[in-house]
C-alpha cells in the first residue's frame, strides 16, 4: 500500500494488520499524519506492525518499523512500571512516605500518591525553559522542596512536567542507581547517542497545546502552574531530546513500546493497577481513574470510550500529539501508537482512538 512501509520479518501481516494499514494510508492522504507507526500484540503475537509516511517535514525520510519516535508522556507508565518493579520485590513500600527513601524531601507525600498525581506537587519552575527542563539535577532539586498545594491524597492534579523528575529522584533514591536509560530494546528515555538518523522530526501545530477551557484562566489556574501555554518548547532541540526526564522524553518504536508493555509481569500489573484515583483531575479538569502511574480504562459519562476501551481492567498512558500504550489483560491485547505530527487535541485524541478502536474490533476485545 502506497506511503506504508511493513517490516521486512513480514510480521506484518492478516486481517488485523491489513486493516489498520488501511486506515493509516487514509488517514495520511487526509493529512492527519507526517508519520505513524502502529503496532498491536494479541495473545502473544504480533499482529499489526504498520510503518508509514515520514520522519522529517521535508519528506525525505520514510518510516520504517525500526524509526524511533517520541513516546511525550506515555514515558511517565514507563518510568512508573520501574517503580512497580520495585514495590514487587519489595525494595519501595507504597504506602511509605516518599522522603524514607529520598533525603531531602520535604512533602509529606506516600510513594503511591507520587504516583497517582496526589501530591499536589504539580508546579513548575519559574521561569520554565529549555535549559531548566534539561539540566540534570534543577528539576530534582525543585520538585524535592515543593511545598503541596493541596493536602497530599485529597485530590489528583497531572503533574505534567515535575512528575518526571519525581519518578527519577525516587527511583535513584532507592536504587542508589542513576535513571534507566535504557528500559528495553528500542525503548529509551533520551534519545541514544548515534540515533538521530532514524529519530524522527517532531512538528507541533499552533493549536497543538490549546485547551480551550483554559481560555481565560489566571496564572495560578493548577493547568498554567504546571506548565504555562507561554512556554513553546523546542521540542527537536537537542538537549530536549537527549534528557534524562521522564516526564517526556521517552523514545521507542511501537513494536518495542507494545512489546514492553505486553510483558509486563502478572504481580507488577495486578499491583499498579488498583484504583488510586477516582475523580475530577484539579490540572485537566476532566474525570480521570488512576492506578500508580497509568491511567485506566473505562466509559465515560454517556457511555463514550478513550483510547484505553471500555474494559476498566485496561491500563496504560497517553502522550502528546497523540501517542498511546494500552494494555487490556481480559483481552490479552496490547497496542501502542506513535506519531510526529502534533495537531490540536481533538484530532489527535480522535485519530488514535479510530486506530485503537479497530484493533480490539477485529480481534474481540470489546
Amino acid at each position: 500500500m502506497d506511503g506504508v512501509q511493513v517490516d521486512e520479518a513480514g510480521t506484518g501481516s492478516g486481517e488485523v494488520h491489513d486493516a489498520v494499514a488501511g486506515l493509516v494510508a487514509d488517514q495520511l492522504a487526509a493529512g492527519q499524519h507526517l508519520g505513524v507507526q502502529v503496532a498491536a500484540y494479541h495473545r502473544g503475537a504480533l499482529v499489526v506492525d504498520v510503518a508509514a509516511g515520514w520522519l522529517d517535514a521535508a519528506r525525505h525520510r520514510p518510516v520504517r518499523a525500526d524509526s524511533l519516535f517520541c513516546c511525550f508522556s506515555v514515558t511517565k507508565a514507563l518510568a512508573a512500571f520501574e517503580v512497580w518493579a520495585l514495590a514487587v520485590e519489595g525494595r519501595v513500600e507504597l504506602t511509605a512516605p516518599v522522603a524514607r527513601y529520598w533525603p531531602g524531601f520535604r512533602a509529606p507525600v506516600t510513594v503511591a500518591q507520587l504516583l497517582a498525581h496526589q501530591g499536589g506537587l504539580h508546579r513548575a519552575p519559574v521561569p520554565l525553559t529549555t535549559a531548566v527542563l534539561t539540566d540534570d539535577r534543577a528539576g530534582l532539586d525543585w520538585v524535592a522542596a515543593l511545598e503541596p498545594a493541596w493536602p497530599p491524597g485529597t485530590a489528583s492534579g497531572y503533574h505534567t512536567l515535575t512528575y518526571g523528575w519525581l519518578v527519577r529522584g525516587l527511583l535513584e533514591a532507592v536504587t542508589g542507581a542513576p535513571f534507566p536509560r535504557v528500559l528495553g530494546p528500542d525503548v529509551f528515555v533520551g534519545l541514544p547517542d548515534g540515533a538521530a538518523a532514524r529519530a524522527a522530526e517532531l512538528v507541533e501545530e499552533p493549536a497543538a497545546r490549546g485547551l480551550r477551557w483554559l481560555d481565560g484562566a489566571g496564572p495560578a489556574h493548577p493547568a498554567m502552574e504546571a506548565m504555562a501555554p507561554s512556554f513553546v518548547p523546542d521540542w527537536n532541540h537537542p538537549a530536549m531530546r537527549s534528557a534524562c526526564q521522564p516526564a517526556f522524553s521517552g523514545w521507542a518504536t511501537a513494536r518495542a513500546l507494545a512489546a514492553h508493555v505486553d510483558r509486563l509481569p502478572d504481580p507488577a500489573v495486578a499491583l499498579g493497577t488498583r484504583v488510586q484515583a477516582d475523580g475530577v483531575d484539579r490540572c485537566l479538569e476532566l474525570p480521570v481513574r488512576r492506578g500508580l502511574g497509568v491511567e485506566l480504562g473505562g466509559r465515560f459519562d454517556g457511555g463514550a470510550v478513550g483510547a484505553l476501551g471500555p474494559n476498566e481492567a485496561a491500563f496504560g498512558h497517553g502522550g502528546h500529539g497523540g501517542q498511546v500504550v494500552v494494555r487490556d489483560p481480559d483481552a490479552e491485547l496490547t497496542i501502542a501508537v506513535l506519531v510526529n505530527l502534533l495537531p490540536a487535541p481533538e484530532l489527535a485524541a480522535e485519530r488514535t482512538t479510530t486506530v485503537c478502536e479497530v484493533i480490539r474490533a477485529l480481534t474481540g476485545a470489546f
